[in-house]
């Protein structure tokens, strides 16, 4: 309410309509629009008291019960609803702007029309002569190149924000070896796809056949989800842990090379070679392992130490079982530390389930025949070989014994990080370029197709969207949401518009020639005074200096025409604007 009203009160013309007095209006009936030219009036004469912001909230509750209690409300929403009470106040309309239709022949379509009919400004009140105008819709047939033309009225132009097709991600890729190395690399994903692309780019990067990588997160918690290729490749946030392994060769596996199996010392390496290892052939004997040395139990447990990849026949004892753990987490112990007598040494746990019924038993003569194995395998989706997860928890004392103070791997990144995350810093953009992506042409879609009043057949026409007239102050909002998928994302993009010469001309229908057409340009209403935070749209937006003003275009900043600032006060923390 406050950006609201600190914006159109350093509109010239209307906060002059308003401060002097310009109107009529029955008594008793337009309490709203004579509470706002109050409160205009005493922000420009400098008589403003707090009484007023009350006063006017109070009026602005009793006919809007949306906006009752101190609550924070979309700045948008409230400007539209305030310029229609106006709007009703002045001249007893019928509610909504909207039923006050301007295209021809009371929203018809208007076939190879060029321009609507003649409004008479006659009966108009303010704020249809100065904020309304007109959109021009066009469908053009791709066979007969005929064109049909409806015409809307809008108080507002809702910009879409250009997005950048791709986003940051950060993968971990394990090289197995004795001590094991892991290379953060930095990769532009695109924003929308699926997993399956994600586990492409890394095997482009590790050099290695797609069918052999696995994607998991890792937590301090230890192992958490699995990524299988038909997910949204949006559920990995930006700041997510994505290790990336290859899966071991199965017994038996013929390999092409000598060189040892996993991802190559250097990631592009085995690309430059011609090497390629055969697929691994999933077989119901063995199975894939990756486990975690937790220390503390269940959901206590932090993580120490690297993560392990290994394959194990489901066959083996628990005693064969936990001797293989013991091999691979073998260098990372204390030389000497013995670990015979040491009792059970640690419990295994399935990752994913349950933790009443996801321990393994040391009494089962094959715990990887556990039926929350069983379960843990059948859960999986294509994408990456079949794998369990397993959470090694060691109790404090056995840990510290055997391995100190170990601390969780060391991860070195790859130049890509900085690069990728530079390349996808703050995006920017201006103005008129979401002008340009607001009105580009669309061709519709198979499933709506248009019938073509001339062609009598169904076609998939191009539409463009222009603005075929411009009103005296022009309201801009910017949609700082996008839908990608089932997620609703907050854009950060950078907005810069010019602070003189918003030059329109570009985004309506070239229908007056090179002169351009009649009629003021637009102003670009904005939250005048207030900082960046605070605009409709809470996005940073920056002006562009050096643009020409065309000799009609009036900024409204008032540090430009020499007008005082004077901000409104906050009354019980309910006049301030959410966006």
């Amino acid at each position: 309410m406050n950006a609201v009203v600190q914006c159109l009160s350093n509109t010239d013309l209307l906060a002059e309509f308003l401060a002097l007095g310009r109107y009529r209006a029955a008594p008793g009936r337009a309490e709203v629009t004579e509470q706002l030219a109050a409160l205009v009036r005493a922000l420009w004469t400098r008589e403003y008291t707090p009484q007023l912001s009350a006063e006017f909230k109070n009026a602005v509750s009793k006919y809007g019960s949306q906006f009752q209690g101190n609550s924070q409300h979309d700045a948008l929403e409230f400007l539209l609803w305030l310029l229609d009470r106006v709007h009703e106040d002045l001249e007893g309309a019928a509610p909504g702007l909207g039923s006050d239709k301007l295209q021809p022949e009371a929203g018809k379509t208007s076939e190879n029309l060029l321009s609507p009919p003649a409004q008479l400004p006659l009966g108009q009140s303010f704020v249809q002569s100065h904020f309304q105008a007109q959109y021009r819709s066009s469908l053009t047939c791709p066979h007969c190149l005929k064109q049909s033309n409806t015409f809307d009225p809008f108080l507002c132009v809702s910009l879409p924000i250009p997005l950048r097709q791709t986003r940051f991600l950060s993968v971990t890729l394990v090289f197995p070896s004795k001590s094991q190395r892991f290379l953060r690399v930095g990769l532009a994903v695109p924003i929308l796809s699926t997993v399956g692309a994600l586990r492409k780019m890394v095997a482009e990067e590790g050099g290695i056949p797609v069918d052999e990588v696995i994607l998991v997160e890792l937590h301090p918690s230890g192992l958490q989800r699995s990524f299988f290729d038909e997910e949204d490749l949006n559920t990995i946030a930006e700041g997510d842990n994505v290790y990336a392994f290859q899966a071991p060769p199965s017994p038996g596996q013929e390999m092409l090379s000598a060189r040892p199996s996993g991802l190559p010392v250097s990631p592009h390496l085995a690309v430059r070679e011609g090497q390629r290892l055969s697929l691994p052939v999933h077989s119901e004997t063995t199975v894939l392992i990756l486990f975690c040395n937790l220390v503390g139990s269940g959901q206590q447990a932090s993580r120490f130490g690297p993560p392990f990849l290994m394959r194990e026949d489901r066959a083996i004892s628990w005693v064969q079982l936990r001797q293989c753990i013991l091999s691979k987490v073998r260098y990372l112990m204390k030389s000497e530390a013995p670990v015979q007598n040491l009792g059970s040494l640690f419990s295994i746990r399935v990752v994913g389930l349950s933790l009443a019924c996801s321990y393994l038993s040391p009494k089962d003569s094959q715990p990887l025949h556990h039926w929350a194995v069983d379960r843990a395998l059948h859960l999986r989706r294509p994408g990456g070989p079949p794998h369990i997860k397993l959470a090694v928890e060691w109790d404090s004392g056995t840990k510290e014994h055997l391995f100190g103070s170990i601390q969780e791997e060391r991860v070195q990144d790859a130049d890509s990080v900085w690069r990728q995350q530079q390349a996808h810093q703050q995006q920017s953009c201006t103005l008129d370029e979401c002008f340009q992506f607001y009105t580009k042409e669309e061709q519709l879609a198979q499933d709506d197709a248009w019938r073509c009043p001339h062609c009598r057949a169904l076609q998939q026409g191009v539409v463009k969207l222009s603005l075929w007239t411009l009103p005296d102050i022009l309201i801009i909002h910017l949609k700082r949401f996008c839908q990608v998928g089932e997620r609703r994302n907050k854009l950060s993009t950078l907005v810069k518009f010019p602070l003189a010469g918003l030059d329109m001309a570009p985004h309506g229908p070239e229908k007056h020639g090179p002169q351009g057409r009649p009629g003021p340009l637009a102003s670009f209403l904005e939250a005048a005074g207030l900082p960046a935070h605070q605009l409709p749209t809470r996005l940073p937006v920056r002006p562009v200096r050096g643009l020409q003003p065309p000799r009609q275009f009036a900024s409204l900043l008032p540090e430009l025409s020499g007008r005082p600032v004077v901000q409104l006060r906050r009354q019980h923390g309910g006049t301030a604007s959410r966006r």
